[in-house]
């Protein structure tokens, strides 16, 4: 803990370097895209770091980026927090119940169930969901559907909750998938080494082995896959955001790339790349307190 001045440094230094690297792809590549405007590089990362001005959208109403970017980064960070948690707790739960009783039927199912999660795009799961399910579109009435708009925390907190459930569980379904292939097969290899046959041999049952020595120790390598998966799961927050009319910051993304709108997607870089960053940064230290071989090495 006593770096984190420091790794929160890093990520600032991500996010400039990141939105820095994308104006000038955007200068190099279409120059006339910026005819009338100043080419100082420096000069507008300090505009938009120092005072937060992206400039102003170039298409539709052409309001200010950064007013776009305050009022859609609450529902961005609600999407992918929520799909974050569901696909954690899903994926180590389900490995944990799979370790359990390894050759049964239902732990075959789930895993095939995890094999189909990380192969179907979120996009189609969503719009499956929709047309299913749906308020007032549903195939299958259930009397209580999915809806169908976006609902603001100010306005019903159990709206909102109603609103953002469902695009919680399609997005969180592929890491869910992949933590739990990748917990259930390092508690499998875990399962062998000497300290868990010694828990075996002093008379534990296995479901004390499993949770007690095993799964603490198959969480690391999970927490890692999660880590490293941030940039899948942001690009699939905005199919999300598209399919359930969520009204984040990247809900135009494919417009603005369709009209060249580069002030609107410089600002969406610079949230995508902040996103993906401090997210990162706290699995980093989620890692950090899970395995006593990172706190050693950090320390050395």
């Amino acid at each position: 803990m006593r770096r984190l001045p420091a790794r929160l440094a890093g990520v600032a230094v991500v996010v400039v370097a990141a939105t820095a690297c994308a104006w000038l792809l955007f200068h190099l590549l279409r120059p006339g895209l910026f005819a009338g405007e100043d080419r100082s590089l420096p000069r507008y990362l300090e505009r938009a770091f120092l005072h937060f001005d992206f400039g102003r959208s170039e298409q539709g109403s052409q309001r200010p980026v950064a007013d776009l970017i305050r009022e859609g980064f609450p529902a961005d960070v609600s999407v992918l927090l929520g799909g974050l948690v569901f696909g954690l707790t899903a994926g180590v739960g389900g490995a944990i119940w799979c370790a359990r009783r390894p050759r049964g039927w239902g732990s075959r199912l789930v895993q095939a169930a995890a094999m189909a999660a990380m192969c179907a795009p979120v996009y189609v799961v969503g719009l499956m969901a929709l047309l299913l399910f749906g308020v007032d579109i549903a195939v299958v009435p259930l009397g209580v559907g999915i809806p169908l708009r976006y609902v603001d925390f100010d306005h019903s907190p159990w709206g909102w909750l109603g609103a953002l459930i469902v695009p919680w569980i399609v997005l969180g379904l592929p890491l869910a998938a992949m933590c739990l292939r990748v917990m259930l097969g390092q508690m499998v290899e875990i399962g062998s080494e000497d300290y868990v046959r010694a828990a075996r041999a002093k008379g534990l049952t296995e479901s004390a082995v499993l949770r007690r020595h095993v799964a603490p120790a198959a969480l690391a390598p999970t927490t890692m896959l999660a880590g490293s998966a941030m940039p899948l799961l942001i690009t699939n927050v905005v199919l999300i955001e598209k399919v359930f009319s969520v009204p984040g910051v990247f809900r135009d993304l494919t417009q603005s790339i369709g009209t060249a709108n580069t002030t609107l997607i410089l600002g969406m870089t610079a949230v995508g790349a902040f996103l993906i960053a401090i997210t990162t940064l706290l699995f980093d230290l989620v890692l950090l307190w899970l395995d006593p071989r990172v706190r050693a090495g950090a320390a050395s």
